[in-house]
Formats: C-alpha cells, sequence, structure tokens
C-alpha cells in the first residue's frame, strides 16, 4: 500500500490583514468645511456660494446652530413660480423640518436616516446641537463603494475562475 500525499494548498498572496466592512463613523467622511448662510441671506448670495465652492447646498443657520437647507435643486424648481427668486432671501425657502445626525453615528446609521427621511444631505451636529460639518449621500456612496471593492479584491484573490 502506498502512502498517500496530502492535497497542495493553493497559495495566495500576503496582503496586509484588516477587517472589512467594519461601522465607520460620520467622523471619518463629515465635510467640515460647509457652506452656510443666516435666513436673510440673499438667494442670489447663497447660490454664488454654492457655485464658487462647487456644492450644491447651504445650511441656514442660527447662532451656530443648522435650521435650515437650501438646495440647488429647491431654487431650481422655486424658479417656476417665483421667477424673481434671486431677489428673496434664504429663509423663504427653507422649511422648518430639519434633519440632523450627530458625529457618533455610523454610516450606515446615517444612510438609513437619509433612506427614511428621502433626503441626499444631512448636518451634522455637536451634542449642544452646533453644526459641526454635513454629510451628503454621495460622500457615503463613495466610502462604501470603496469599502465593496477592498471586499471584492478579497474575494477575487481566493478564487481562481474569476
Amino acid at each position: 500500500m502506498q502512502a498517500q500525499t496530502p492535497p497542495q494548498q493553493q497559495q495566495f498572496p500576503q496582503r496586509p490583514r484588516r477587517a472589512l466592512l467594519q461601522p465607520v463613523t460620520i467622523d471619518e467622511v463629515v465635510a467640515e468645511d460647509v457652506v452656510t448662510a443666516q435666513r436673510d441671506t440673499p438667494i442670489r448670495t447663497a447660490v454664488a456660494s454654492m457655485a464658487e465652492r462647487d456644492v450644491g447646498s447651504v445650511v441656514v443657520i442660527e447662532d451656530g446652530e443648522p435650521v435650515g437647507l437650501l438646495t440647488d435643486r429647491t431654487v431650481a424648481l422655486a424658479l417656476e413660480e417665483s421667477p424673481d427668486i434671486a431677489q428673496r432671501t434664504v429663509g423663504e425657502l427653507v422649511s422648518d423640518e430639519l434633519v440632523t445626525a450627530d458625529s457618533s453615528m455610523s454610516v450606515f446609521d446615517v444612510v438609513g436616516l437619509m433612506g427614511d427621511n428621502g433626503i441626499r444631505r444631512v448636518p451634522i451636529v455637536d451634542e449642544d446641537g452646533k453644526l459641526q460639518g454635513i454629510v451628503t449621500l454621495d460622500d457615503a456612496i463613495v466610502l462604501l463603494g470603496t469599502e465593496l471593492g477592498n471586499v471584492a479584491e478579497t474575494i477575487q484573490a481566493q478564487i481562481d475562475r474569476l
């Protein structure tokens, strides 16, 4: 009787080990440089700030706390009803219903909050309600896409057929 040779195990390239898809806090994706305005800021000024900074929203603040959000979409849709929109103020276009999040939340929590409320941007506040930054759905998608890419690379390294 012949001795059987143990099956050979395939060798994979050594990669640094790290946990995949860990909960990521908002602190890791929050944009801290936020375009802000007061309620009495002219729409024209707010739109110029959005264009200059290449962003799609302005957080409306009072005493350092976010009280509203003006988006490029809000301005565009308001043009139909009010062609003189540039002469109006930010406060005339924003609603008093603002959804915020705090920096202790995970990206998954904030994405869920966005989905539940049908929104794409969330101002981030500290424990006193003061504005700390903003997270957009685009920010979250980029982060999650990167993480999923890392998972895909790990799987691909382990499967010959891909």
